[in-house]
């Protein structure tokens, strides 16, 4: 493996979207896409998240995805599963699907820093429950990482402020969309194998249907595999 692609192969896992999400993925942390080299690089990836406070529902989900990695965009897919709450009047299981793209504005090989306009779109499939809702997420953002040799591993810290649309379609109801200003972060890491891991945490300031304000905190780990 190339030096080159080896400082890119920690694309960090590739699933999460936040709360409304990698577009993303219900439940799931919003996702920075790293970029790769010349070539082109592929990583899978299986992931754990959960929300951390009341306004997130503190739901866990898991789910898998694809990403691919170039040197001007990359992009990737991914599908989720969110676990009922059975004990609470929560949203029933949901299956969520996602998908984002991401230009790379800056990726030089000389610099330590690389920016990203990214760009992604989630829906998620409301369970049995008759006062479920379907969601469809589209959040806009700009992703700034870097990379460092840390021993025998690379480490990739990255943060995305961004701006998230959500078109939520209620059964039986009047459909509304929000717009919501929130961020993500977190840091991946790679081993000269191509095995990797990460962790993101995800901000969404959204309204609470009240009228006010309320922060949606979520939180994910994931292990990736650099094909």
């Amino acid at each position: 493996m190339s030096k080159t692609r080896f400082v890119f192969s920690i694309a960090v896992v590739a699933l999460m979207v936040a709360t409304p999400a990698t577009g993303q993925l219900l439940n799931f942390p919003v996702l920075a896409l790293a970029p790769g080299d010349a070539d082109g690089v592929t990583s899978i990836a299986g992931g754990w998240g959960r929300g951390l406070n009341d306004e997130s529902g503190k739901l866990n989900a898991f789910g898998i995805g694809v990403r691919r990695g170039m040197e001007k965009i990359s992009f990737g897919v991914a599908v989720g599963y969110v676990l009922s709450d059975t004990a609470a009047f929560l949203p029933s299981s949901e299956v969520s699907l996602s998908g984002a793209v991401g230009y790379h504005v800056i990726n030089d090989a000389d610099s330590p820093v690389s920016v990203t306009v990214q760009g992604g779109a989630g829906w998620s499939k409301p369970g049995d429950d008759p006062l479920d809702t379907t969601l469809l997420l589209f959040p806009l953002g700009v992703a700034i990482g870097g990379s460092t040799q840390a021993g025998s591993m690379m480490v990739r810290p990255w943060v995305m402020p961004r701006v998230q649309w959500t078109r939520s379609s209620p059964t039986g109801g009047t459909s509304s969309t929000d717009t919501d200003f929130g961020a993500s972060g977190g840091v991946g890491f790679a081993t000269e194998g191509g095995f990797g891991f990460g962790l993101a945490i995800d901000w969404l300031l959204q309204d609470d249907g009240t009228g006010s304000n309320a922060s949606n905190f979520l939180f994910s780990l994931g292990v990736n595999y650099l094909l």
